[in-house]
């Protein structure tokens, strides 16, 4: 052991060398938790410090490497005052904050490029946060951040404005070009309430709080996709340096069964395991190292079952976990009229989230109650499963949401709570339990992969007569929300369009690949690829513009979803396809003249969209606020919800302020406990500014009832509470309901609606694809935050590229192939286009100031448009996704081998 002397954030430091990373000294020893662990490996950015002035990977980087050296963090990076450095502030003031997870590696990462090159281009910027990741934002706005401070840095003064280069945003009202006029604080770009802390690395995630006593735990993992278990031999692994106690199924109080509504998944399989995401034990130990260690040395005995691992065999084999569908008219009439048919097949890879926080939990007891801090969207389904497992009432457990590093639906699911909780119920010590990102990979949920048939008829005028899906789902062994996806996918399967003859059939099959779960959009995205690019076969088959063919099909008041929904209110779709058309050839105006250059050719592709506000599908959507003035005069506001990201707490603020009267920064926002917030469903399904934010404006109603009967004194509180809970919903299955209740049948409280075109260059030499410009018009019912509006349909649309271009979890006999973050295909910051964004504002009744969700749907229609637009380019449509050049090369050779014909073999 030797000992290693450098500067630490300007203060001299003396730290023994037992060989470990400089980031496990930064978190381990100095307690500095600015830098954070995503992936380990040296590929995510997260953990980015600055080494004499360079940045570098702090998670690979020995510590005994920075021997005379100056190391900078986060903690050390001060403004002139003090307080927020002008680059922390920049990304405040552009809105480039949304989880925080990636920020201060950003920051730290712009400060080494901005002492280097004091007016970077924007090919410079892109360069030097290239080894920087970032899954929420899109990464336009943090290119703004440091150009606005660079600006700042260099004696300037602009405002935020300045910096917009790749995008702008025009806010369009219900009656058209009419602009609303904006709130006392609705409709304004608050800074994030925490992004101060996000920004200067002081907001804790879970993995960065401790407790005294605490013990850490490891998993021992299934060892294949499929088998039968014999035996664990743990003696070794007893004796093992630091190890506490080693747990199995027989060591779990109530049911050894988790999961956040079904419960399948074994907390530790003590039979059979089903995928490489299942466990058998947690060894528990003084540190996280030696935790892992003794895991490693349990050894497993185990025979081999055969396994399911492709949606064709869990069809032929019969494992249907579910079914869904629905049938409406006379598809065979339907055909007799058409004059045109166009059907395909489809292949859909299975997409990780990516998340930069890997999953984690601590369990301890507080305050007489068995609390669990974790990585959820769901802290009330959390807590009655747990209430399952460890046998307990739900009132002796707590569970509470932490600040979450990004979710995109994956921390909706059950994932390591039920260890831990266990682990601590049954040793009374604290416990944390945390996945390093090769685990993270292997138990987390992911977005589906589907097999789709499809074929759609139109009239000459391009009006749908009708649709023929077939959508089957592979869900992993367990029903992780898999139901659900289905479900929704087939309410959905059809676009946002009138479609009187249909039939949509769908299946998920259970296998022994990796789960299948929530991720933004919900199954929505599988079925959107299919039904918008058949629909822009469709019109050139027809010789019609894209956009109208989409404007003559539109849902508007009066008419029928796929799902028999009759709408009403706030069906916003054809103003975005206005807008969007109006933007799209302003664009093109542009963009054409560039084009050929030598084998790059220019392609244009539009697709439209739109996604449920809320659950919807008979489960209840609710939301509560308690609202109180304090002794001091502040108000304290305790609403039911999770922010992973999006803005949900600001959000809640500017709802809270404008409803009130209060100045936001009187208030104080609490979420994200069960034990201090009234009970909500999950926070999915853009679900939560609708609900908990109708029930923020109705308690604050109440609110101001009770001071006017009873005025509020210094050194008093007043409070008043609200639990909003939405009209009732059904599944599509629910033919009674659709009878009995006619046009007050509805399989969701609310919809979102946009319209996007994606400007690509295609080289036909490479089969390489580039994103140039998204025009994203969306109907967003009343703009609450233009930043946080704008920064979630630019991550949004991020995710919809990648989807289309280059994101895939692919396995083989159930083992994933790719196990690294940079393997995963996401998106990177010089792969970032130009954004031209349209707001409609055409309010929701049944939302705090007409205000709905925009969290997730800009995802829907991104990637179809992207596959619209490579058509339009090179005249090839790519059915199996990701289009990767190779993919592209190929179709093009095949080109003449593969014109446009009805050419679906049906699933089932």
């Amino acid at each position: 052991m030797t000992q290693v002397r450098f500067e630490l954030n300007d203060s001299p430091v003396t730290a023994r060398d037992e060989g470990q990373s400089l980031l496990q000294y930064l978190r381990g020893t100095a307690c500095l938790n600015g830098a954070k662990n995503g992936c380990g490996t040296g590929q995510c950015g997260a953990c980015t410090v600055l080494l004499d002035g360079r940045p570098v990977r702090s998670c690979v980087t020995p510590l005994a490497r920075v021997e005379g050296k100056a190391v900078l963090t986060i903690e050390g990076l001060k403004g002139p005052d003090g307080g927020l450095h002008p680059i922390q502030k920049a990304f405040l003031d552009v809105g480039a904050v949304q989880c925080g997870f990636c920020t201060p590696g950003m920051v730290l990462a712009t400060k080494a490029l901005l002492d280097r090159v004091p007016d970077p281009t924007e090919e410079q910027i892109c360069q030097a946060l290239a080894a920087n990741y970032c899954r929420c934002t899109g990464y336009v706005k943090i290119i703004e951040a440091v150009r606005l401070a660079a600006a700042r840095l260099r004696g300037e003064e602009p405002g935020a404005d300045w910096a917009r280069t790749k995008e702008r945003t025009t806010l369009i009202g219900a009656e058209g070009e009419k602009q609303p006029a904006p709130g006392r604080v609705l409709g304004h770009a608050l800074w994030d309430v925490d992004g101060p802390a996000k920004a200067d690395g002081s907001l804790q995630y879970c993995n960065d709080m401790t407790r005294p006593d605490m013990l850490f735990g490891a998993f021992v993992w299934a060892p294949a996709p499929a088998g039968r278990l014999r035996a664990l031999e743990l003696d070794h692994a007893r004796t093992m340096p630091g190890v506490f106690d080693i747990l199995t199924g027989e060591r779990v109080p109530g049911d050894n069964h988790l999961g956040t509504f079904e419960r399948e998944q074994p907390v530790f399989c003590t039979e059979r395991f089903a995928f490489l995401g299942d466990m058998l034990a947690l060894v528990l130990a003084d540190t996280e190292d030696h935790a892992r260690a003794a895991a490693k040395a349990v050894q497993v005995e185990w025979d081999q079952v055969p396994g399911v691992y492709t949606i064709r065999q869990g069809l032929e084999e019969g494992a249907i976990l579910a079914q869904n569908g629905r049938t409406v008219g006379d598809l065979d009439q339907a055909r007799t009229r058409s004059a045109a048919s166009v059907g395909a097949n489809y292949r859909l890879e299975r997409v990780e989230h990516g998340c930069l926080e890997p999953e984690c939990a601590l369990a301890c007891y507080e305050q007489g109650l068995l609390t669990v801090y974790a990585t959820t969207q769901s802290p009330f389904e959390i807590r009655r499963m747990l209430a399952a497992i460890l046998a307990l009432p739900e009132e002796q457990v707590r569970v509470v949401g932490t600040q979450l590093g990004g979710a995109f639906g994956s921390k909706c699911d059950a994932h390591v709570e039920a260890a831990a909780a266990v682990a601590c119920a049954v040793t009374g010590r604290p416990v944390k339990v945390a996945l390093d990102r090769r685990e993270s990979l292997l138990l987390s949920t992911k977005r589906h992969a589907f097999e789709t048939s499809y074929r759609v008829d139109v009239d000459s005028e391009g009006h749908i007569l009708g649709l023929d899906a077939q959508l089957c789902s592979d869900a992993g062994p367990y029903d992780n929300l898999s139901t659900g996806v289905l479900m929704q996918a087939c309410i959905f399967a059809g676009g946002p369009y009138q479609i009187p003859n249909l039939r949509v059939e769908g299946k998920a099959v259970r296998t022994n690949n990796v789960l299948g779960g929530a991720f933004r959009g919900f199954g929505i995205n599988q079925g959107a690829i299919c039904i918008e690019t058949m629909l822009d076969e469709a019109a050139r088959k027809l010789g019609m513009d894209p956009f109208e063919i989409r404007r003559r099909n539109a849902l508007r008041p009066g008419a029928s979803t796929v799902g028999g929904e009759v709408l009403r209110h706030s069906v916003g779709l054809l103003e975005t396809i206005d807008a969007c058309e109006r933007l799209t050839k302003q664009a093109l105006e542009e963009y054409r003249p560039r084009y050929p250059q030598g084998s790059k050719v220019l392609g244009v592709g539009v697709a439209s969209g739109f996604k449920n506000v809320g659950v919807g599908k008979g489960v209840p959507d609710d939301g509560g606020c308690i609202l109180t003035i304090c002794e001091d005069g502040r108000l304290r506001m305790q609403v039911s919800g999770i922010d992973m990201g999006q803005g949900f707490r600001t959000a809640m603020l500017q709802l809270c302020a404008e409803a009130t009267g209060f100045d936001p920064d009187q208030i104080d926002v609490f979420c994200g406990d069960t034990s201090a917030t009234l009970p909500h469903g999950q926070a999915v399904s853009e679900r939560q500014t609708l609900n908990s934010g109708r029930a923020v404006v109705e308690a604050a109603a109440r609110l101001k009832e009770v001071c006017e009967k009873d005025p509020w004194q210094p050194g008093q509180r007043r409070s008043a509470q609200y639990r909003f809970v939405a009209p009732p919903t059904y599944k599509l299955e629910d033919e009674r309901a659709r009878r009995e209740e006619g046009e007050n049948y509805r399989n969701y409280p609310a919809y979102a609606y946009t319209t996007q075109a994606a400007l690509v260059e295609v080289d036909k030499a490479t089969g390489q694809v580039r994103v140039l410009k998204v025009i994203a018009a969306h109907d967003v019912g009343r703009a609450i935050n233009p930043h946080i509006i704008e920064g979630q349909i630019q991550g949004s649309c991020s995710m919809g590229i990648g989807y289309a271009l280059q994101e895939q979890f692919p396995s083989e006999k159930g083992v994933p192939l790719k196990l690294r973050y940079d393997q995963l295909g996401l998106p990177r910051a010089g792969e970032t286009p130009d954004y031209e964004i349209a707001l409609v504002e055409d309010p929701e009744p049944l939302g705090p100031f007409g205000v709905k969700g925009i969290s997730e749907v800009a995802t829907v229609p991104m990637t179809p448009a992207v596959l619209n637009a490579i058509y339009d380019a090179v005249g090839v449509r790519i059915r199996t996704l990701p289009a990767t050049p190779q993919r592209i090369l190929e179709a093009l050779a095949q080109q003449e081998k593969t014109e446009e014909a009805v050419c679906n073999e049906r699933l089932f």
